[in-house]
């Protein structure tokens, strides 16, 4: 007998007009809205002078490039947008970490597209910047997609040189990716359109094709100030490294511009050019509809961390209609698993059930608690088993996030609940398909890496507005670290009263929660963007059709799993 459960319909008709609708509704497009204007801030760069600046000398921005090198300016998928994002306020800030990347479609290819924006301090690398170039890297790398670089940059940002150069994932790391792209077929195009500087130099020239743009692309391992220093000789920018030089001198370029317009149709041209695309095969069938308006996710998913509601509703607005099939439907409730397809994609989901009950069973209460959001050992075992399933039948598997970890207590502990979790952290860890991750809600300690966290390399890791990421929930860690600092002040014969340690707790609360932001998550990279849950199939989609171009899908061994 099959564990399955076939279901024709998944979800229900939205309770449209109902006061809770209507108010999370309202909510969810506050937080939306809230994005949208942070997120134009951000595209502003270095501001309207510095972009007057850059046209003045004849060149586009990094956006206008990417809008201009794109087959539809539209079709683009901008990751890493809040990298930086409010780290470097004393810095005078870093917007988009100098960078803009994603991915979107030249001469019907996609691509993996990077480009330095020189209007945040010309184009300088902060350690974020060098976090982002890494990851875009990691993708293009992980599913053997082209990646085009659009440099025009001035180099390492000298005042934080001790934390971008010398370390594993620091600045060097670019270069080696480089050099690994490269040895496995993964075309990578450089376009140098302003600066190239010192190490930076390597990028674009360890590249499989380098081209320049006269006039205003420059490259060279010292600048002229840095040669007058170093051995006494005057030079030019134009001679030492201009397009002149290495075009028709040094050869150190392909392919010569004479504006950027005209370099990025060369681009183009060149990615038209490319043989063919070894395929996964990942099955697909004619897409069909959600059963139901994705919008309709606003009212249906609590902007707040603790309401219940249920998942299956969710994702009824996301997989395509009647094509859900739950695995093991009755057991383990805490989470839901089942194949369906997404934008005529096969896939495996993986998600968090918030609305589940269960009966108290200690010998002091009655009743029922809420235990949605946390992940019990039934639940661990279904799901380690089914993403074995989803392995051997070499289809991706997306993960929803809501989750506030695993059942603690004496209960859970006697039940084993860390050899099942250990089950399950397996299983995502050894995982050989696709994997996606959506942080809807809460992605709590352990529940983050059973659920397919930045650690367990996901293909794209995603955020809606509602995400938390920590190690726990806010009040529950705010009650521990004000514990801490309570005992740290009686230790030194200083005594609280209770408004002062009120006022603590507060205190700690409000920076722990702004800690937990999906904005504080984006800017330090670990999730890859904030996107609206309006559009989550469309990024699903784009990513498996991402991980579609790498064929090898090594064979899934799940290692040692006790049972």
């Amino acid at each position: 007998m099959s564990d399955s459960t076939a279901t024709e319909t998944l979800g229900s008709p939205a309770p449209t007009g109902t006061s809770d609708y209507e108010e999370r509704a309202a909510r969810y497009n506050a937080l939306l809205n809230r994005l949208e204007k942070r997120s134009a801030e951000i595209r502003k760069g270095g501001g309207e002078k510095r972009v007057e600046k850059q046209h003045d000398r004849g060149k586009l921005t990094a956006r206008e490039r990417i809008e201009y090198l794109l087959d539809d300016p539209d079709d683009f998928d901008e990751l890493g947008l809040f990298a930086g994002y409010e780290m470097y306020e004393e810095e005078g800030g870093c917007p988009a970490g100098g960078t803009v990347m994603g991915l979107g479609p030249v001469n019907d290819q996609l691509c993996m597209v990077v480009a330095n924006d020189a209007t945040v301090k010309a184009g300088a690398w902060f350690p974020i910047t060098a976090k982002k170039n890494i990851r875009a890297q990691e993708i293009a790398l992980e599913n053997h997609v082209p990646i085009i670089y659009l440099v025009d940059s001035a180099g390492v940002y000298l005042p934080m040189q001790d934390e971008i150069f010398p370390d594993k994932d620091h600045f060097g790391r670019i270069f080696r990716n480089n050099a690994i792209l490269s040895s496995k077929g993964i075309p990578q195009i450089a376009a140098i359109m302003g600066s190239c500087v010192a190490g930076g130099a390597y990028l674009p020239i360890m590249s499989d094709e380098a081209l320049i743009v006269n006039g205003t692309g420059s490259v060279f391992l010292a600048g002229p100030y840095l040669v007058k220093a170093a051995i006494g000789e005057d030079v030019d920018a134009e001679t030492l490294g201009g397009a002149t030089t290495h075009s028709e001198i040094s050869g150190v370029t392909d392919y010569k511009a004479e504006d950027d317009e005209e370099c990025l149709d060369i681009v183009r041209d060149l990615v038209n050019k490319h043989g063919p695309i070894d395929r996964a095969g990942f099955t697909r069938a004619e897409p069909t509809s959600p059963a139901f308006d994705p919008e309709e996710i606003y009212g249906l998913f609590p902007p707040s961390g603790s309401e219940r509601y249920d998942m299956r509703e969710i994702l009824a607005r996301i997989v395509d209609e009647d094509s859900w099939t739950e695995y093991k439907e009755g057991y383990g409730k805490t989470l839901l698993t089942g194949y369906a397809r997404i934008d005529g994609w096969n896939v495996g989901i993986v998600a968090n059930q918030r609305d589940v009950v269960r009966k108290k069973i200690d010998h002091e209460s009655s009743g029922e608690i809420q235990v949605g959001g946390v992940i019990y050992s039934d639940a661990a075992d279904k799901a380690a088993r089914f993403i074995m399933n989803c392995n051997q039948k070499r289809i991706p598997i997306v993960f929803f996030h809501d989750v506030t970890g695993f059942m603690v207590g004496k209960r859970a502990e006697h039940g084993g609940i860390i050899k099942d979790g250990a089950k399950m952290v397996n299983a995502v860890a050894n995982s050989t398909v696709p994997k996606i991750s959506i942080v809807a809600g809460n992605s709590f300690g352990a529940g983050n890496y059973a659920m397919c966290g930045r650690a367990y390399d996901p293909r794209l890791i995603l955020a809606w507005p509602t995400a938390k990421i920590a190690v726990m929930g806010g009040t529950q860690a705010a009650k521990v670290l004000k514990q801490i600092e309570v005992r740290k002040l009686e230790k030194q014969g200083k005594e609280l009263s209770k408004e002062d340690e009120e006022e603590l707790l507060s205190t700690i609360e409000d920076r722990y929660e702004e800690q937990t932001k999906p904005s504080y998550a984006a800017a330090r990279l670990w999730v890859d963007a904030i996107i609206d849950p309006a559009r989550t199939r469309e990024w699903i989609s784009r990513g498996i059709k991402m991980a579609d171009h790498n064929p090898e899908i090594p064979q899934f061994n799940p290692g040692v799993i006790q049972t």
